[in-house]
């Protein structure tokens, strides 16, 4: 037993809270991640999780060996890092948190690449939108869209620029016609967007004409279903255009009001301030950069 891979398994059990949640967040097995906590009691002939069918505590013991086992990953990263550092060799293990839409659309399909020019990176890249704690989660890098966090010990690098697009289908605009300026939204049918958390209908934002909500003739709190229901004709929508650049690009959809568009909530990707000298952080996030660019 690798008692340093079975202290960092020990460890995400505690975050995760549980055996089967760790064994997601690792890419392992329930089973293996089991054994490596029984081996680790094993070797320390301690018993260090209070386990029943529905919960689990930390013992004494547990709580000692998790805090000194904190202490120690952290100081292991902290050496990888630094030889890494001065190898300038990108490598190790780089754990990457992005939204699902900028993993589907855009990282994903140039993550081969990334990989074949840093052979010796292995990526563990997840999908979420919610922020994370890096530290407590592991994580190296996050892409986020939006507000970054008021931290000190966070660098924000800005990726990218967004812009408020407002599009239509091309069946749309030849039955209905083209807008020529957003006062006239309201004699067409218009698309809204529902927030999921605040259940409030997002106002479109224009140039020297500000926001302000036109009526909607359908409204849905689902973006992607909403791009699909603008590219079946059922309206005119404004998105993100990170979320339609694909459907531009193919002519699925026409902007219409171009001369209003304006800016967007910016991408940036976050990291630590102690990891911004790391090497595989810094060839990510150039990759990253350079790929919005």
């Amino acid at each position: 037993m690798d008692r340093l891979d079975a202290m960092r398994v020990f460890c995400a059990v505690v975050e995760a809270g549980g055996f089967s949640r760790a064994a997601e967040r690792l890419g392992m097995s329930t089973s293996s991640v089991t054994a490596q906590v029984a081996g680790l009691e094993a070797h320390f002939r301690v018993k260090l999780l209070n386990r029943t069918t529905r919960s689990m505590s930390l013992t004494g013991e547990g709580r000692a060996c998790y805090e000194q086992a904190l202490r120690l990953l952290g100081d292991m990263a902290e050496l990888e890092s630094s030889m890494h550092d001065a190898a300038d060799t990108p490598g190790g293990v780089l754990r990457v948190d992005m939204p699902g839409l900028i993993s589907r659309q855009y990282l994903a399909p140039a993550l081969p690449g990334f990989l074949a020019q840093y052979p010796e990176i292995t990526l563990r890249a997840t999908a979420s939108d919610r922020m994370v704690d890096m530290v407590e989660e592991g994580v190296d890098v996050l892409i986020r869209i939006g507000a970054v966090p008021a931290d000190a010990s966070v660098v924000a690098r800005p990726l990218l620029q967004t812009r408020w697009v407002c599009c239509a289908s091309p069946d749309f605009l030849q039955r209905h016609g083209m807008p020529d300026a957003p006062a006239v939204l309201g004699d067409f049918d218009c698309l809204g967007f529902i927030s999921p958390h605040s259940r409030r209908l997002r106002a479109w934002q224009f140039a020297q004409a500000g926001a302000f909500t036109p009526r909607a003739r359908a409204t849905l709190d689902h973006v992607d279903s909403l791009i699909e229901l603008c590219k079946a004709g059922a309206g005119i929508g404004q998105f993100m255009s990170l979320s339609v650049a694909p459907a531009l690009r193919s002519g699925e959809l026409v902007p219409v009001l171009e001369r209003w568009q304006t800016d967007g909530p910016v991408v940036h990707a976050l990291y630590q301030q102690r990891q911004q000298r790391a090497a595989k952080v810094r060839a990510f996030v150039d990759f990253a950069a350079g790929l919005f660019a």
